[in-house]
This record gives structure tokens, C-alpha cells and sequence, in this order.
């Protein structure tokens, strides 16, 4: 993630290195909702029913925080690096009910906590010009994400039988967004955007040496209420 932003920076360093008089920075601030929408596949590895097992995961909804960097270097043009305060996802058992009940009984309950960092590096095109009050615009971009904290709750443990190591993959994948912006001055402004991006993982559980694996794919909705400042 480090070496993602790292270039992110210089790409946009050297952006303003090469730009015009009319280029400008925009700071960003404001709230946004994740919708995961994931979809897993069930659990495989040793000591389960199946195939298929009848036990996967869902990953909750989450608001948090946000925060984006923009360098405009054309009036209709920028490119803008979302970042925003990471989120921590409870993540709940999925439990087929054809499963002993005494499986079954942890359908729905929360089986561990993720904390995701994903930071989009997006090219934006604003339609209309400068002076527009309202400006709707399209992004295109690459999203990283990276899952840095992962706790298992103690009914994961007693699910699994017994303390639980977790991990999952890191992803990259494509992302866009569609938005429109509101203009009160030359220097702020407030916007509302609609993103969404190509993620999936491999979780792999790890109890008393015995490994089991779900495959996971993320179709987010991420909605974002922002107020943005620009120099």
C-alpha cells in the first residue's frame, strides 16, 4: 500500500511540475456508506461436510470517514486519490440449514472483524466549465486494497474448534464513479459520488495447524457526501 501511494504522489508531483497556470488542488473531506455486497464461496479444508460445506461469510455494511487529494491540470480534467479513514467490517457466518443444528446455530452470528485500506487513485472528467455551478463528472481509476486487521470472535473459534489465525489476500482491480459536484465559491464546493471496484480475496483460516480457504468477491457500493476545498 505504501509503495501505491508513494507513486500516486509522485505521479501527481510531477502533474504539477508539468502543469499550467490553471491547474489546482482540491482537498476533499466528507462521509461515505460501503455496501460490500460480497459473494464467498463455502469453506473448504479439512473436518467439513461436504462438498459443498454449507458454510461461508458475509461481509456487513460500514460507514467511515473520507478524504480525497485532487490535481486538476485542465479545466474539465483531474486525477484524484481517494483515501479516507480505513473501515473495520463485521463479517457474520452464512450456515446452510441442512447442517447438524449445532452448526446452525452460528448462522448469522459475527465471526470476525476486518479492517480494509484501500486507496483509488481515479482520473475524473468534469463536464461543463470552470464557473458551472453544477458539474457532473465520470472517473475511471485502480483500486488497492489491502485487509491489515483481521480478529476472529470467539464463535469463529468455537466454530473452527479453537483459536483462530486469519488472513486474506490483497487485491488490485479497476474502479470507476459517477458524480456531481456543486460550486458555492471559487474555492468551495460540495459533492456527491456513486463509486464502485473490481475486488476479490482468498481468506484462509488457520486453527491448531488445520487450514481451510474461502474464495471472496466484492461488488462495493460506496456512497460519498463531500466537501471540497481548492487552491
Amino acid at each position: 500500500m505504501a509503495r501505491f501511494i508513494s507513486h500516486a504522489l509522485s505521479a501527481a508531483a510531477l502533474l504539477a511540475l508539468c502543469g499550467t497556470a490553471s491547474a489546482q488542488f482540491t482537498v476533499r473531506g466528507g462521509l461515505s456508506h460501503i455496501a460490500p455486497h460480497s459473494s464467498a464461496t463455502d469453506a473448504v479444508g479439512p473436518m467439513l461436510p461436504g462438498p459443498p460445506s454449507g458454510i461461508s461469510i458475509d461481509v456487513q455494511n460500514k460507514s467511515t470517514l473520507f478524504l480525497s487529494l485532487a490535481y486538476g491540470f485542465h479545466p474539465n480534467m483531474e486525477f484524484e486519490l481517494a483515501l479516507g479513514y480505513p473501515p473495520t467490517h463485521d463479517v457474520n457466518a452464512k450456515i446452510a440449514p441442512w447442517l447438524p443444528p449445532h452448526i446452525v446455530a452460528f448462522d448469522g452470528r459475527k465471526v470476525a472483524e476486518v479492517r480494509q485500506i484501500a486507496p483509488t487513485l481515479f482520473f475524473n472528467y468534469k463536464f461543463g466549465d470552470a464557473t458551472s455551478r453544477w458539474r457532473p463528472f465520470v472517473g475511471v481509476g485502480l483500486n488497492y486494497t489491502n485487509f491489515d486487521k483481521r480478529t476472529s470472535t470467539a464463535a469463529n473459534n468455537a466454530l473452527n474448534g479453537g483459536p483462530t489465525d486469519i488472513r486474506l489476500s490483497d487485491s488490485w482491480g479497476l474502479a470507476g464513479q459517477v458524480g456531481l459536484s456543486y460550486r458555492i465559491n471559487e474555492r468551495w464546493s460540495i459533492t456527491g459520488a456513486v463509486a464502485t471496484a473490481r475486488v476479490k480475496s482468498k481468506l484462509t483460516t488457520h486453527t491448531a495447524g488445520v487450514q481451510r480457504e474461502i474464495d471472496i468477491r466484492f461488488h462495493p457500493v460506496v456512497l460519498t457526501v463531500n466537501a471540497g476545498y481548492t487552491f
